[in-house]
């Protein structure tokens, strides 16, 4: 059974009270979308980082604010949010003293990175407002894991995010060793590979996220949050050591920073990661390397099709797992 996403000490969910009451907003204005998002031209800041019950958010001047929901506000959608706002939201919010504020709205998303919770009704939006997802890799120390990485790709792709795939820990790699990740540059996916310690691959990566927003996700322990300190040239959050009887990172960091002209999102490392939103009808057209086979079946699936030509191809295992778990609902 393919893996989905679970919680753990660092997710949370609204009390039982709290959700509740999520969905019970006032009738929109009649300008406003169905789903009760507003115009992005009434935004007057961004969230920055979320809690259980309050947000920070920065102004449009720089400034911070601890924030609460009006949730009668918020919008409603047809998949429960498990948390009212993410990182990235743009809001309307009204200050109350220097410090506070009162969230008033969430403006329309151009797009956001999102897992299914814990309850099959909710979902979990990570991001969002993102230009770029930087998807992190370690070359050892947990090894590299192409299975997690296809599924970021195609969530990216489904919901028209640029993909970048940043593999870190370099100087673990063993003079001749294999280079797994190689077959993503291949097929046409950006790679750079980097190194916190000796700085290798940080210029190209630095020119990658130039003028963006974004997002770094990835394995718990693949070092996400040492590149970005190393990007940002001080200690944006806590670094965590590999559980030496696990192999896997601990859970450490979330937040967002600000370098000249570039705006990065650090997310906790997940271990799993379900996919939303996908048809599996539609999963082969994020595999660049299935576009455009010469299979028997002008419609082909890529499945147990007879003269199907994608069981050769370096990630047919990885599709397979997906469009198999897709097909029964499993994301």
């Amino acid at each position: 059974m393919t893996p989905k996403y679970r919680g753990d000490d660092d997710d949370y969910l609204d009390s039982d009270q709290e959700r509740g009451r999520h969905g019970t907003g006032r009738v929109a204005k009649k300008k406003r979308p169905q789903t009760g998002y507003l115009p992005t031209a009434e935004g007057n800041g961004t969230v920055t980082e979320v809690f259980p019950n309050q947000c920070k958010i920065t102004d449009d001047a720089g400034h911070e604010f601890a924030c609460t929901y009006r949730k009668a506000k918020l919008p409603t959608t047809e998949v429960r949010e498990r948390a009212p706002v993410a990182v990235g939201d743009r809001v309307r919010f009204e200050k109350v003293g220097s410090r506070d504020g009162v969230i008033d709205g969430v403006c329309e998303r151009r797009n956001f990175l999102a897992r299914p919770a814990p309850e099959s009704t909710m979902r979990h939006t990570i991001v969002a407002n993102i230009d770029l997802l930087v998807i992190a890799a370690a070359a050892r120390s947990p090894d590299f894991t192409p299975g997690l990485v296809d599924r970021f790709l195609v969530a990216a792709q489904a919901a028209g995010i640029a993909p970048l795939i940043c593999v870190t820990k370099l100087d673990l790699l063993e003079e001749g060793a294999e280079r797994p990740w190689s077959l993503y540059r291949d097929i046409g996916f950006t790679v750079i590979e980097t190194c916190a310690k000796t700085g290798t691959g940080l210029a190209e990566l630095r020119a990658a996220l130039a003028g963006k927003l974004a997002t770094f996700c990835g394995h718990s322990g693949v070092g996400k949050t040492t590149i970005l300190n190393a990007l940002l040239g001080f200690e944006a959050g806590k670094t965590g050591e590999v559980s030496e009887s696990t192999g896997k990172g601990q859970h450490t960091t979330t937040g967002a920073y600000r370098i000249p002209g570039t705006d990065l999102i650090d997310t906790p490392g997940i271990r799993e990661f379900g996919i939303l939103g996908v048809a599996p009808a539609d999963l082969r057209r994020y595999f660049p390397e299935m576009v455009g086979l010469a299979c028997a079946e002008a419609d082909c699936w890529h499945r147990e099709e007879a003269g199907c030509v994608a069981h050769d191809l370096p990630r047919y295992g990885s599709y397979r797992r997906m469009v198999e778990s897709l097909i029964a609902g499993e994301n």
